[in-house]
Order: structure tokens, then C-alpha cells, then sequence
């Protein structure tokens, strides 16, 4: 978790229950999903670029610490960058909402979305000069899908059975038919030579993290404390490992070479090699500590700052021009209420609309985000091209329709608080949320709906509790009335976990308790096509209904941000399932005065 603020906003990772881990305290979006992956087979290639000259360091300031560099094992934002960096996927980000191949130079998918098979580019090699095949891709899918394994990603891939067909071709078996899968295969995959011999339940913790080999257009260097270092990879050096020299793991010096023996050819390299040849995070825990650094124009970019510190950072900048690029999230924060039979208050679709009316979401954006979001109208992400505003028409905060639309409804006004139709007694809401110290944004919008709910003569009580509380004990269980919480819908929205009738079982995403039949239906509709033209209008179905009955009262999608000097060319922003993904176009940054 992050040092100096804990993250909460836990994993109800809402794509298929084969492809998400439901009900993680861990940091969120722990899946990565796409916006309109390019499906069926595609033709991208990775142009490789002449090795950058020698220059200066890109050097990122983050608010958080990194302490482990393997996809088994990255837990924060700032272990997942490293590994962003140094690990490629079967296919990776591209341009707007596109997807690119990556370790895949093609892949094709069945007609009815249960099959995906990828091609792997040949002549690929890990780091340490040992082939990429499909052994490698097969070894990570099963152990992100072993129930041993503990790491991030647990139970992530349990229903996707992986196949070696040749060495370079590999084929991914949904047991659940899922349109949208190909944004998963950007997951990180792992060295099977190296790791293959760990048991399964000690990968996430094996040293390993600390010292990886890895694929993509970096290296690490140096992980310390305070700091990690990252080099371009030169298309034909291999690098081994010095060992620990206090500040952590080091790798410097290209293998030892036979001087009587014959050279063999330099190999054409398979990886594009970035402009920025060296890449420095330095770790603060403090924020006055990162701002006094940033002031100081010892950082090209900061990031890991919740939207709150945005203004602080702006105000210490150094002389000369900067500025905020942000990355739109699909990580939605909603009020969940409990629509279980047995809680009779919250049945009726216009009470549950009169709650979000009283809300001004428009308000909550500008003040707790900092501008850093945006209102939802819906749970389908606005960044997503299934989303469809003419289906998700915008609820307007009017407290006075709200009023009356609860007294239509048959609820009644009294000096405490509201009766609910049919109740003998005013109604006292507990609303639930992270801790502010673990989510300082879960937090200040529960209170601003606290505000609202009470502003429209309800009796609310705000509580907050620790992670393991809020989730095991409280949500997982069906033992709430209300609470605000983080949900990662994912880039390609699937919300059948999240609101299907049978993931109301252990370990599912379901945990308001709904059973709709007839929603049932319109989400499997929307999960299914591999057609894109099928998709949309599956979803259209699906947006309407969402916006008729209101399962979940949407309130903001927010961004994640960074802060860049102007002497930083090259980030563009694009829709991210995680401040990791805003690494996609790394190999276009240049240092202007590099």
C-alpha cells in the first residue's frame, strides 16, 4: 500500500469474474480493460528506433513507495509502474482506445468470443537472452489462476485454461464467453525459466521482485528505499546480476565474453527502444517533502498526489512552464445500497433516484475531486464507447423535486428524519466508507453525500472503517444500509459480477443483494458479442434499463494526474484502468533539453 496514504479503494474488479478479483483490499484496477480493442487479428508490429544518444535522467518525483518490480507481486501504483515498464503483455495500449500487439504480433478470436489465440513475434528475448514463448505466457495464466496464489491477481484467471499449440502460438479457453477479453491480455508476462520453480504461494514475495528480468524497454538498475533507477535496454546487451550493494539490487555490466570466440551477428532487436534512456523515481512519504523537491526544479514530473494536493503542487512549481495532463479513469465512485428483499426501504427505483437528485455531483467533483473527475451519469464510464448519453439521460441535483419526488413515493417528513413507506419508524441511514487515511477521496464524498442526505431532512450517520472491516466483514456479508465505495469498472465495461443476480454468492461482486431477471438477461446480452456493432447495441439495452431503475446511484468517475514540467515532450492522455497505464506511449518522450 502507499506509504504516505494507503489506498483503500479495493478491487471490485467488475469485469468477469473470470478475468477480475472481486472484494480485494488491494490497490484497485488490478485488471487492465480496454476502450474498443481492435478484435480479431491484427497486424501491428513494434518498430524498433535506433538507441538513443546518451542524456540526461527523466526524474519523477512520486508521493508512495516502490517495493517490488514483478507482476506477481506489484501491489502499489508505484510497484506497478516499474513493472509497466520493464514487463510486455501479449498486446498493449495504443493510440485513443486502441490495442496494439506486443509479445503478439497477431492473435484471432472464435465467433462466439470463448477461444483467443495469439501469435507470438519470433526472436524475442528476455533479458537475460532467453526466449519468449508461449511457455511463458501459459506459466504466468496459471499462476494468476491457482488458488495458492496469494499475490495480486488472486483468482483473477481461474476460468481461463492456457494453451502452448507451438512455441510461439498460445490459446487462451474462457469458460465464460467475454467480447471484451482482449484488453486482459495486456497483463504482464513473467519469465517461466526463472520462476517456474517457485512454489506458486511464494511468487508474490519471492526476490524476484527486487531484482527482475523482464521484456520490455527498460531495465531496473537500481531499487532502493528512496529510489529506483531504470536504463533503456541497448538491442543486443545483456546485463547480469551484481548483487545487493546496500541500496538494492544493481545491474550494470553486459556478460563476460569469450575473447577467442567468433562474435555472432548483432540481432536485430525486438523491442522499440525509448528516446529517454534512463528513467529515475525518487520516493517521498511526505507531501511537503515532494513539493520542496518540486519547487526546487529536481523533478521533470510528480505523481501518486490525490486531488486535494493538486493546488499545493501547482503553487510550489518551479520557475517555467508546466502542466497537468490527465488520464480519465474508469474508477467509479458510487453509493451502494443494500437491495436485498429483506430491506424494504430502498426498493423503489424513484426513492432511489430521489437520493441521487439531492446530490449535487456537479459540486462534489469541483471540491473533493479538484476537478479531477467527472459526474456520472451512468456506470458505464463517458470515456467508453459503449457509452451512450442519449440512454443514460443526466439526473440534475434539484433538492426540491427530491422532496417531493420521496413524498410521492410515500415516505413521510418528520422532525428526525423521513418514514419509508409502510415503516412505523424515521429511518437512520448509516452510510459506510474507507477511512480517510486509507482513501481520502472515498471519504470526502461519502461526506458530501452525508451533507446532501441531511440537508433533505434525513437522519445520517457517517462511518468509516478499515479496509478489512468494510469489506469482509460489512459489504461481503450483506451488513449495511448505504455505503460509498470505489469501484473499477474496467475501460471495457462488464458489470455482469457487479449486478448479476447469481454473483451475489461468496466471493462475487453483487454485494447490494440484486436479483433482476430481466437485468440478467440485457447483461449477459452486453458481456457476450465479439462484434462491435452487437456490443453497442447490446449496451444501449442495457444503459436504458440501468437509468429506469437505478441499482447503483453513480456520482464521479475521477482522473488520475500527473504534473509535467514542459521540458517533457511526449505524454498524451488517454482512458487508463490505473495510473500505470500512462506509461502506453513512454518510448515518444523526449527531454527537451536533453
Amino acid at each position: 500500500m502507499n506509504v504516505f496514504r494507503r489506498r483503500f479503494e479495493p478491487s471490485f474488479n467488475v469485469p468477469d469474474r473470470a478475468i477480475a478479483a472481486a472484494l480485494s483490499v488491494a490497490l484497485i484496477l488490478l485488471s487492465v480493460w480496454s476502450l474498443a480493442p481492435s478484435l480479431g487479428s491484427s497486424q501491428d508490429s513494434v518498430e524498433p528506433t535506433p538507441f538513443p544518444a546518451a542524456g540526461r535522467a527523466y526524474v519523477e518525483g512520486v508521493l508512495g513507495m516502490a517495493t517490488n518490480a514483478s507482476p506477481f507481486g506489484a501491489r502499489t501504483a508505484a510497484d506497478r509502474s516499474l513493472v509497466a515498464l520493464l514487463f510486455r503483455g501479449l498486446v498493449r495500449l495504443g493510440p485513443g482506445n486502441t490495442i496494439a500487439g506486443d509479445l503478439a504480433s497477431r492473435w484471432d478470436v472464435d465467433d462466439d468470443g470463448q477461444t483467443w489465440t495469439f501469435h507470438l513475434r519470433p526472436d524475442q528475448h528476455w533479458q537475460d537472452g532467453e526466449p519468449i514463448t508461449a511457455d511463458d505466457v501459459v506459466f504466468t495464466i496459471d499462476v494468476l489462476g491457482d488458488p495458492t496464489f496469494t499475490g495480486p491477481g488472486a483468482e483473477s484467471w481461474r476460468e481461463v485454461e492456457a494453451t502452448a499449440v507451438d512455441p510461439l502460438t498460445v490459446s487462451l479457453r474462457l469458460s465464460t464467453p467475454l467480447g471484451g477479453f482482449l484488453q486482459a491480455a495486456t497483463q504482464p508476462i513473467a519469465p517461466a525459466h526463472l520462476l517456474a520453480g517457485v512454489p506458486v504461494e511464494d511468487l508474490a514475495d519471492d526476490p524476484f521482485g527486487l531484482h527482475p528480468v523482464g521484456s520490455g524497454p527498460y531495465r531496473l538498475l537500481v531499487l532502493g528505499a528512496d529510489r529506483a533507477t531504470l536504463v533503456a535496454v541497448p538491442p543486443s546487451e545483456q546485463f547480469i546480476d551484481l548483487g545487493d550493494t546496500g541500496d538494492g539490487p544493481v545491474f550494470e555490466r553486459p556478460r563476460p565474453t569469450d575473447s577467442l570466440a567468433t562474435s555472432p551477428p548483432t540481432p536485430k532487436p525486438d523491442v522499440a527502444v525509448p528516446y529517454i534512456q534512463r528513467i529515475e523515481f525518487r520516493y517521498f512519504h511526505d507531501l511537503q517533502s515532494l513539493a520542496a523537491a518540486w519547487s526546487a526544479g529536481q523533478l521533470d514530473a510528480v505523481s501518486g498526489f490525490q486531488p486535494e494536493d493538486l493546488a499545493s503542487l501547482e503553487a510550489a512549481a518551479p520557475a517555467g512552464e508546466f502542466r497537468v495532463v490527465r488520464y480519465p479513469s474508469s474508477t467509479l465512485l458510487a453509493a451502494a445500497l443494500d437491495l436485498r428483499a429483506a430491506r424494504q426501504e430502498f426498493q423503489d427505483p424513484a426513492v432511489r433516484r430521489a437520493l441521487l437528485e439531492s446530490i449535487n455531483r456537479d459540486v462534489l467533483v469541483r471540491d473533493v475531486l479538484a476537478g479531477l473527475g467527472t459526474r456520472a451519469d451512468s456506470l458505464i464510464p463517458p470515456s467508453s464507447p459503449m457509452f451512450d448519453p442519449s440512454k443514460s439521460p443526466v439526473v440534475p441535483f434539484d433538492r426540491a423535486a427530491a422532496r417531493k419526488a420521496l413524498a410521492d413515493a410515500g415516505w413521510k417528513e418528520g422532525e428526525i428524519s423521513w418514514t419509508p413507506k409502510n415503516a412505523d419508524k424515521p429511518i437512520v441511514i448509516e452510510l459506510l466508507s474507507p477511512e480517510e487515511s486509507a482513501n481520502p477521496v472515498a471519504y470526502g464524498v461519502a461526506e458530501r453525500v452525508v451533507d446532501a442526505w441531511q440537508s433533505l431532512g434525513l437522519s445520517v450517520r457517517h462511518i468509516p472503517l478499515p479496509g478489512s472491516e468494510l469489506i469482509g466483514e460489512r459489504l461481503s456479508q450483506g451488513n449495511f444500509q448505504v455505503a460509498v465505495i470505489p469501484l473499477a469498472i474496467g475501460l471495457d465495461p462488464d458489470l455482469y459480477p457487479l449486478l448479476a443476480s447469481s454473483q451475489t454468492r461468496t466471493g462475487g461482486s453483487n454485494v447490494v443483494g440484486l436479483q433482476d431477471p430481466a437485468l440478467d438477461k440485457l447483461l449477459l446480452a452486453a458481456r457476450t458479442p465479439v462484434s462491435e456493432e452487437e456490443r453497442a447495441t447490446a449496451y444501449a439495452a442495457l444503459q436504458e434499463r440501468l437509468a429506469a431503475r437505478m441499482y447503483l446511484l453513480p456520482l464521479a468517475f475521477r482522473d488520475e494526474a500527473v504534473l509535467f514540467r514542459d521540458t517533457v515532450v511526449g505524454p498524451t492522455s488517454r482512458p487508463v484502468s490505473g495510473s500505470w497505464d500512462r506509461w502506453w506511449d513512454v518510448l515518444t518522450w523526449r527531454l527537451a533539453d536533453g
